[in-house]
């Protein structure tokens, strides 16, 4: 009797996943990225502007992440 209830169990749940995935589309995950992901899109609005000097924080958090100092109306890029 349990290995019935198991078994009914196990292919109620492939059925309902199957159901849902009629109806609810959920795209595979990519195995790698197709471009390298190195800051926002352009356009966000966490995009850094060139012509927009640093403040003296984040000049501050860019020397204790990166070591360097960016220097003015640059961004924390190379």
């Amino acid at each position: 009797m349990r290995s019935f209830l198991t078994r009914f169990l196990r292919s109620a749940q492939e059925t309902l996943i199957a159901f849902g995935n009629l109806w609810v589309y959920v795209p595979p995950v990519p195995e790698s990225p197709e471009a390298p992901l190195d800051g926002p899109a352009p356009g966000h609005p966490e995009a850094l502007r060139p012509d927009i000097p640093l403040s003296a924080v984040e000049r501050a958090l860019h020397r204790q992440f990166l070591g360097a100092d960016p220097g003015e109306g640059t961004g924390p890029g190379p």
